[in-house]
């Protein structure tokens, strides 16, 4: 395994400055956890779809989030009559 650590070494030496790649940015879990349960304004909305659309890796946590609301039972407040 060390041997693996030295090539990677090596590697970055050569071509460090020529490697490129992204930024991995953590996921707002507070506001993708709202935007599942859709209590996020209109205007959280725009701008977490604006993120989304720059972190695809979001999407990852957010269909988790949106599964496990659907696995839950639902409350007495969501069995209730929506007036809109």
């Amino acid at each position: 395994m060390s041997n693996e650590f030295e090539i990677l070494a090596r590697f970055l030496e050569r071509f460090g400055d020529d490697v490129q790649g992204r930024e991995l940015t953590e996921a707002p879990t507070p506001k993708l956890r709202a935007f599942a349960q859709g209590t996020l304004t209109p205007t959280e909305r725009a701008d977490l779809l604006a993120g989304l659309q720059d972190n695809p890796e979001w999407l990852a946590w957010l269909a988790q989030e949106v599964k496990a609301l659907r696995a839950q039972p639902p409350s007495e407040t969501d069995a209730a009559p929506r007036t809109t």
